[in-house]
């Protein structure tokens, strides 16, 4: 198969205390045929200069502020590989990361979407929790993410990379829909359009700070967990509509999604437990064992 371009898309905003960081984790992958693009999103404090310090070793992209989903079209743009790896600048590649998606590739050179397990560092890089996710798929799942109202237990944005031939057929993406959380575009649409593949090893480190925006509700009560539900629902229907856009038809609903019911059922005044058990149960994009573990979460909490 020889040895691919890996393009590798950093998006930025206003990350200029952990930018260099991330930059110098792909200078630090042992597989060398990498391109380096830095999407700078209108940011105003230093990541410019920061930028500016590598020269011409990496692609500089210089834009007004659009949201995340312009940083990712703006980067795919001008990126030239074969495979394409997305890296948020507040987190950082783990060393064998690239070689690591560069075998999947190899191994598995017809699918859409190459990803792996994160593990989750504070804003000081020191690790919390266990890696997730924990269950991983290799091979067609549009079945079981259909059952399972279009959701499936997938990585965010720096655990993710993607085939060309993919991208070029559902790039650009709405760029005012996704300001946030791009990273939902490309990895929900990618189960309907070809082969996955999870690798288990943890290749990325997640930060978590205070200031990434879905890290600050993914625990949050009250409003934080009414803004959560709202962003499971709105990504349910961008996926409906990216789909339609591509013709391909679904028969996806919200009433089958479970974060989605999860979080509607935490925000209940008397939520009841037992109305969820059929929908966990019948979950097709979790295994067994999964299943069963958030029952038993649900019942610890309810009593």
């Amino acid at each position: 198969m020889g040895k691919p371009l890996v393009s590798v898309i950093i998006n930025n905003y206003n990350y200029g205390h952990f930018l260099a960081e991330a930059i110098n984790s792909v200078f630090e992958q042992t597989y060398p045929r990498t391109e380096i693009i830095v999407v700078d999103d209108g940011s105003s404090d230093n990541s410019r200069e920061i930028i500016s310090s590598y020269l011409n070793n990496i692609i500089p992209v210089f834009k007004d502020n659009g949201g995340q989903g312009s940083a990712f079209n703006a980067g795919f743009e001008v990126s030239t590989g074969e495979i394409i790896c997305f890296l948020d600048a507040d987190d950082r590649f783990l060393p064998h990361k690239v070689e690591e998606i560069v075998r999947a590739w190899q191994r598995y050179p017809d699918a859409v979407l190459y990803y792996h397990r994160m593990q989750i560092i504070d804003a000081q890089g020191v690790i919390k929790g266990r890696p997730w996710p924990i269950f991983l798929w290799v091979g067609l799942i549009r079945d079981r993410v259909e059952r399972s109202g279009g959701w499936w237990p997938r990585p965010t944005t720096s655990a993710l990379c993607f085939s060309r031939p993919f991208l070029e057929r559902v790039f650009p993406m709405p760029e005012q829909s996704f300001r946030l959380c791009a990273d939902a575009y490309v990895g929900d649409l990618a189960p309907f359009c070809g082969t996955i593949v999870g690798l288990p090893k943890v290749l990325t480190h997640y930060r978590q700070h205070g200031q990434n925006y879905w890290g600050t509700i993914v625990n949050a009560k009250g409003s934080g967990m009414e803004k959560k539900a709202k962003q499971h629902f709105f990504e349910h229907q961008q996926l409906k509509k990216a789909l339609s856009n591509l013709g391909i038809k679904t028969s996806i609903t919200i009433d089958r999604h479970l974060p989605y019911l999860i979080t509607t059922h935490a925000l209940e005044n008397r939520p009841s437990v037992w109305r969820l058990v059929p929908a966990i149960l019948s979950c097709p994009a979790i295994g067994y064992a999964s299943r069963l573990y958030r029952l038993l979460n649900l019942f610890l909490r309810r009593f």
